[in-house]
């Protein structure tokens, strides 16, 4: 089976080990229109962008990520289609929106956010594969092979309903799979997967991401016996939330319930750091792993807690190959 990504299709069997959710960039369109490299710096972001995936690349085996920057997130295609080709990796990009509310999107109905989503999806990702006045493509159609969304508050919203009705309903019509950021603490995603649900999303397409900031096994039981799975990604964030050690814990809880076909790791870094790559500099400094930190810190942690190497194995790189496949 094919699956998108920035430099053309690639089947699933040539996926390899993937982590399923990290960031390129994410930079503020608005004030990088503003204020240029005084903001960031397209050529620094690049070559900063290529350092660090070669490195995850050469010591971890990694060979494909899934990039999770939906649209207004500052999704720049054209920057991952260069670190892509000059890092040698598969980088699949997403479609969709965030869950912040953006005032042209207020005033949409559901079936315009569809279709805007659908158009990208069908006909390539700003502009790409576009046709010029003549009817030539301008270039190759870079499409998306997921779809992004997110919920962070317990209440979903009017306006955040119709995003996440849009979202369900391209990947029902396209067959595209659907990563939803979401909030453990709040418990809501059984409502998330009940819209995606009503909308023709199947479940075996969705993961639940941010599912490994909790340890409640009740809850993570109960989603993935809805039948979808779920994103153990925000390694590169242990410190922060939930530890690395009962992180591992989970994992091995779960596997051993049978379960370890449907968790997907990842860290949910920013290779740029957060809407900016040369601004900031008085900021407080903040401390967070590379993309190698799965293989070299994470995965002892899982094989003292119980997770056999096979199982390692099957977690990075089985599971995202089935996901991608819709099984």
């Amino acid at each position: 089976m094919k699956i998108n990504t920035v430099t053309g299709p690639v089947d699933t069997s040539a996926l390899g080990t993937t982590l399923i959710h990290e960031h390129i960039n994410c930079a503020d369109w608005s004030i990088r229109m503003n204020f240029g490299d005084g903001f960031f710096n397209f050529d620094t972001a690049v070559e900063t962008a290529v350092a660090k995936l070669k490195k995850m690349k050469n010591e971890c085996g990694i060979t494909t990520i899934v990039d999770g920057t939906p649209i207004n997130l500052g999704r720049d295609v054209k920057l991952i289609h260069e670190v892509a080709k000059r890092a040698g990796l598969n980088i699949i990009v997403s479609s969709g929106f965030y869950y912040q509310e953006e005032p042209g999107l207020m005033y949409l109905g559901e079936d315009d956010i569809t279709e805007l989503l659908l158009n990208e999806c069908r006909n390539g990702i700003a502009g790409t594969g576009g046709i010029s006045g003549n009817g030539k493509t301008t270039g190759t159609a870079i499409l998306p092979g997921i779809m992004k969304t997110a919920v962070e508050k317990p209440e979903i919203t009017p306006y955040l309903r119709k995003i996440l009705g849009a979202v369900a309903r391209v990947s029902a019509e396209t067959g595209l799979p659907i990563f939803c950021h979401h909030n453990v603490n709040n418990k809501n995603g059984g409502e998330i997967l009940d819209i995606f649900e009503s909308k023709g999303a199947a479940p075996g397409k969705i993961i639940l991401g941010h599912s490994g900031d909790t340890d409640d096994l009740s809850y993570l039981t109960e989603m993935l016996n809805r039948g979808c799975y779920i994103g153990m990604d925000r390694f590169g964030y242990c410190d922060m939330t939930l530890s690395l050690r009962r992180r591992a814990a989970a994992i091995a809880a779960l596997c051993k319930k049978g379960y370890i076909g449907k968790m997907l790791l990842s860290h949910d870094l920013v290779v740029q750091g957060f809407f900016g790559s040369n601004a900031g500099k008085d900021k407080p400094e903040i401390h967070l792993p590379d993309f190698t930190f799965i293989h070299t810190t994470v995965r002892p942690e899982l094989l003292a807690a119980g997770v056999t190497p096979a199982e390692f194995d099957t977690l990075m790189n089985d599971n995202p190959k089935r996901f991608f496949e819709g099984k």
